[in-house]
């Protein structure tokens, strides 16, 4: 009996330390897992703290390049009013080739996808707890809006360029530019305002660069609906 009193005793006492240990680890990993969401949630914060930023800097660079369309549209409607006084005034075809370098100039927007593309590549997207937030950054990113239209825009202005720079060139403009005398047509027998495929080509520029303000106008607010999204996750944490 006296042996059996002995072993209880050892054994209720082994039992309390095994549960002591047990505890302990519970609390170890309780307070690890803690340090490690907190840690999380900061890196969570800084990701999309950084995803902010890049957006907003689109915003920046969307409102860029819908000033510089919008410069080109006003010079397509000034290049149609040269063209149509030209019979009156030859000189208006001097007045139209001063805006070339606004007429044949593009601006394309691409988003700025540093802090995205990190995210991907150190394969953090597990971080961003929130579901929906994700799905918006991830969708905005993926987004084909532009898709098509700028390299449209590219290959436009470049063949307006290419078309009408030659039968802009006349005797006057090179006297001018080189002081020198080339045998080539003078200015009285420039006729650019009587040239179809001219007037096609900056309709066509005039139609694209419309509808690329159109998707980047809608592109605005969707990043302005992404920010406040993350904003609200972040102060809501």
């Amino acid at each position: 009996m006296l042996v059996e009193n002995k072993f209880s005793k050892y054994l209720i006492y082994a039992t309390g330390e095994v549960v002591l240990v047990v505890i302990g680890i519970l609390i170890a990993l309780s307070i690890n897992n803690c340090n490690t969401q907190r840690l999380n949630s900061i890196k969570e914060e800084h990701i999309l703290l950084e995803i902010k930023d890049n957006l907003n800097e689109d915003l920046q660079n969307i409102e860029f390049v819908i000033n510089e369309n919008a410069k080109k549209i006003r010079a397509i409607d000034s290049g149609f009013y040269f063209l149509s006084k030209m019979d009156e005034n030859l000189q208006r075809g001097r007045k139209f080739a001063d805006l070339m370098p606004i007429l044949t100039n593009h601006s394309i927007f691409n988003p700025t996808r540093v802090a995205f593309d990190n995210m991907i590549s150190t394969g953090n997207t597990d971080i961003l707890l929130s579901d929906e937030v994700r799905k918006d950054i991830s969708r905005y990113y993926s987004s084909d809006l532009l898709e098509g239209i700028q390299d449209q825009l590219i290959i436009t202005s470049q063949g307006f360029l290419d078309e009408t720079a030659p039968k802009l060139i006349n005797k006057t403009m090179l006297k001018g530019v080189k002081n020198l005398d080339f045998d080539i047509k003078s200015h009285n027998d420039i006729a650019i305002h009587k040239d179809q495929i001219l007037m096609s080509d900056l309709l066509v520029m005039e139609f694209k660069s419309k509808h690329h303000n159109e998707i980047l106008n809608e592109m605005k607010s969707q990043i302005k609906a992404l920010i406040a999204s993350i904003n609200l996750y972040i102060d809501t944490k």
